[in-house]
């Protein structure tokens, strides 16, 4: 059975589903409406961890290169939310330490860190399932974390741009979700093409998942690899 892996995988392809839908209608309207203005990061995040939950409770209804794999697969998820935790030091760093201003390292650094953090996720959904689908849906997983990471680049330009003024709403205690992502929601309201191709190869996924492992591949019931063995 590999229900819990069937779980994960829907809830992450409907979490690609509705930002997908959210960030396209974003974009074609020229800001009418920004869904994304205070869950941009947040709700991608909230779904990423409640798919990587069920991936973890279905950690023994596959084969030992699944679990390999969903391993490594939680690690990039953690390295991306470390962007999002450097960029907040950086933030008390500079808050504490008004006389530093915001050189130029620091804007290179903040705009890294956190277009890391966006970038980090898409990595984390194409790594997830990359051995499971077929051919063509390798080379739609490859195309959603290019555009992904030359979306990431443009926002993490945008926001390094804009810690001057970051800074000036944290000393005057105002910043909030949506002054921090305010600046680059319409820009990111591209990622849409990403969710939508993830959404697509997913689908390949619960296919190959609802077929079982390959007559080859270990048996469900072999042993799980510890934390500190060599998959």
């Amino acid at each position: 059975m590999t229900t819990n892996l069937r779980i994960s995988l829907a809830v992450l392809s409907i979490g690609f589903a509705i930002e997908g839908a959210g960030e396209a209608y974003s974009l074609v309207s020229t800001g009418a409406l920004l869904p994304g203005t205070s869950v941009v990061f947040l709700l991608s995040a909230a779904v990423t961890v409640l798919g990587l939950l069920f991936l973890f409770l279905g950690r023994h209804e596959w084969n030992e290169l699944h679990r390999a794999r969903a391993r490594r697969t939680n690690q990039i998820f953690l390295l991306s939310l470390l962007g999002g935790f450097v960029a907040a030091v950086e933030v008390a760093y500079l808050y504490l330490n008004p006389s530093v201003g915001t050189p130029l390292w620091a804007e290179v650094v903040f705009g890294a860190a956190l277009g890391s953090l966006v970038f980090g996720t898409f990595a984390t959904y194409a790594y997830l399932v990359f051995h499971l689908v077929r051919a063509p849906s390798k080379v739609v997983l490859l195309a959603s974390a290019v555009w992904a990471f030359a979306v990431s680049a443009y926002i993490g330009r945008d926001l390094a741009l804009a810690l001057p003024a970051i800074m000036t709403l944290v000393s005057t205690r105002s910043l909030t979700v949506e002054g921090l992502v305010g600046p680059v929601d319409y820009l990111a309201s591209y990622l849409f093409v990403s969710y939508f191709l993830l959404f697509a190869a997913y689908l390949d996924a619960h296919a190959v998942v609802a077929r079982g492992p390959p007559a080859s591949a270990p048996a469900a019931s072999a042993p799980d690899v510890g934390p500190g063995s060599t998959p």
